[in-house]
């Protein structure tokens, strides 16, 4: 990270866009299926962000990065299918709500005291330089969850070592249809602890492959 520290905060109603924003550019490749312009996907999006479920790191004013954290059935994204139709075509819309419904929307099997943290995402010009470790350090600790349990793919490698550095740790591996690896990696708090470099971690349970 450059010598400027971004600010973290609870996004607000006015942060959607922005948030919309950093999650098109960060899953860029994901929705090209859809669109592969940026801000077509940005004005897709931006309906089904829900801001009282995402941390926000902004600089001079500007919002650099953003982390949901979900609970339950209280997720950070929704297929919004209006204007999923109306920024993609019938067709693509339609398609969109199909593939993403089940990603975006499906009930979380943890308990109320876990915090899932979804749509981690730096724009561009702020990658590579911490800002991902730096967020979700601290949104983990204003968010005050005992437990957080994420998902990556595991050849997703930058990604996969900035929850290595904050002391998540893979319990289950899950194979995709597709092809791609899944990990579902967990911190868990100790007694007065959070997620610092000091931080430490509940062992790993029993590592396990499925297919889905």
């Amino acid at each position: 990270m450059n010598n400027d520290i971004p600010t973290v905060r609870p996004a607000r109603e006015s942060d959607r866009p922005d948030i919309a924003r950093c999650i098109a550019e960060g899953f860029e490749k994901d929705f090209s299926l859809f669109s592969t312009d940026v801000n077509t996907v940005a004005e897709a999006l931006a309906e089904g962000i829900h801001p009282e479920r995402f941390y926000v790191a902004s600089l001079t004013g500007s919002i650099i990065a953003v982390a949901g954290i979900s609970v339950g059935p209280h997720r950070a994204v929704s297929t919004h299918y209006r204007s999923l139709r109306m920024h993609f075509g019938l067709l693509k819309g339609t398609l969109a709500k199909l593939v993403l419904r089940p990603e975006f929307e499906c009930r979380l099997p943890y308990p109320d005291t876990t915090g899932f943290i979804e749509f981690v995402a730096v724009r561009k010009k702020f990658r590579r330089q911490g800002i991902a470790t730096w967020l979700l350090k601290e949104a983990m600790k204003q968010a005050g969850f005992q437990t957080y349990v994420l998902d990556v793919i595991e050849k997703n490698t930058p990604a996969l070592s900035c929850y290595e550095k904050l002391g998540f740790q893979t319990f289950q591996k899950t194979k995709k249809h597709n092809g791609y690896t899944t990990l579902l990696m967990q911190w868990q708090a100790m007694p007065s602890s959070h997620p610092d470099n000091t931080c430490r971690t509940c062992p790993a349970t029993s590592t396990v492959v499925k297919d889905s």
